[in-house]
């Protein structure tokens, strides 16, 4: 059903991604206040599946064609004549790209169309910056190079950790005084609320996230292959897409093959993760992905979950460490199952530090206090 506003507005606001999925499953706190003020709000991005949830509230889609990796001249330049045309056309009073091609290209492509309010977020930087192979060591400088070029026509950058924004400052991509760190757009802590948990003889931990070597996968089945030869009562599932346009892919095949194996149970991709997250007890995320901030620990954090991640960025900054979870190094499986462990040995840090995830959630990544902030640079 549309969100609808008795006192519809003029203002046009164009938010872009290189999918209907990412802004649908990121962005909709932010998408829906832009309604409720009566804005005329589009999305342009590939059309994908997820285009008809984003069109029940009333937006407009308008698609776009674009390869989400890689940097081919030929393809690079035909998309950014695509943005400017369609720009041109709509003619939106602002714009808010997401992802690394739409904030590029996209920026320049609205300066080129004279528009004044032009704003971009960084959720994350990414396998580009992790990688570091010859090959993404060069195509890192080539990113460099265009964030330097474009980011400056930006009116607002938001950086999602404070990791990110130093880096950017640092390597002189960007002015500070234009930037600003927000958690994405928060979490819906009404919607992602404990319910009544119940005690269990059985603990499940739960890993939610694209399946990508990069955010920890094979490290999380490593570990439960530790504690499954220690103990009887515990179970490990991975929840998530399988993206096989990233090079990190892992393949539905060795997901299979897991699954076989018995030490984790692969459930496939939901658009209801509040489902499963009510069924499991801890959150787990062994990622050395270049995150922003995961959306799925601020899910886990607001149903009252322990949380289990990296001491990496964007991961860190949903920890509070032996309050509401615990750090472990990178790539390390035999510190991630000795950690897992200790809600073994003492069960009670279920809820204890499950109560700690839930007042953070409400007080630091709330979605209607995040997406006002994003809002409170907009000139309208």
């Amino acid at each position: 059903m549309a969100i609808m506003n008795q006192h519809k507005s003029n203002i046009r606001i164009i938010l872009v991604a290189n999918t209907s999925w990412y802004l649908y499953n990121f962005r909709l706190p932010l998408i829906k206040e832009l309604l409720s003020r009566g804005y005329n709000v589009f999305a342009l991005s590939p059309t994908d599946s997820y285009v008809a949830n984003l069109q029940k509230y009333g937006i407009e889609h308008i698609n776009i064609n674009m390869t989400r990796g890689g940097i081919n001249p030929f393809e690079d330049i035909f998309l950014l004549l695509k943005f400017i045309d369609i720009y041109r056309k709509y003619k939106p009073d602002a714009i808010q790209h997401f992802t690394i091609k739409p904030v590029i290209y996209g920026t320049i492509a609205a300066c080129v169309s004279h528009i004044k309010y032009i704003y971009n977020m960084i959720p994350g930087l990414g396998y580009v910056f992790t990688d570091n192979s010859l090959k993404k060591f060069l195509v890192r400088g080539i990113v460099r190079f265009l964030y330097r070029k474009s980011l400056y026509l930006s009116k607002h950058l938001y950086f999602q950790n404070q990791s990110d924004r130093d880096y950017f400052i640092n390597h002189k991509l960007v002015n500070k005084e234009k930037t600003s760190v927000v958690p994405g757009t928060g979490v819906n802590t009404i919607r992602f609320s404990p319910g009544n948990r119940k005690k269990k003889n059985e603990i499940t931990f739960i890993l939610v996230a694209r399946m990508l070597w990069d955010k920890g996968i094979k490290e999380f089945v490593e570990a439960a292959r530790i504690l499954k030869e220690k103990y009887q009562n515990i179970t490990f599932w991975l929840l998530g897409p399988v993206d096989r346009q990233n090079p990190r892919g892992i393949l539905p095949e060795q997901l299979e093959n897991w699954n076989k194996e018995g030490a984790i149970k692969y459930l496939g991709m939901t658009d209801n993760v509040k489902l499963y997250l009510e069924k499991a007890d801890v959150i787990v995320l062994p990622s050395y992905y270049r995150e922003g901030i995961p959306l799925s620990l601020l899910e886990g954090a607001a149903m009252g979950m322990p949380i289990v991640t990296t001491d990496s960025v964007g991961c860190r900054e949903v920890i509070e460490e032996g309050k509401n979870g615990f750090l472990v190094p990178i790539k390390d499986p035999e510190r991630l199952s000795s950690t897992m462990e200790q809600f073994l040995l003492n069960p009670d840090l279920v809820y204890l530090m499950g109560k700690e995830s839930r007042k953070m959630a409400v007080t630091k990544f709330d979605s209607r206090k995040i997406v006002q902030e994003i809002l409170r640079y907009y000139p309208f």
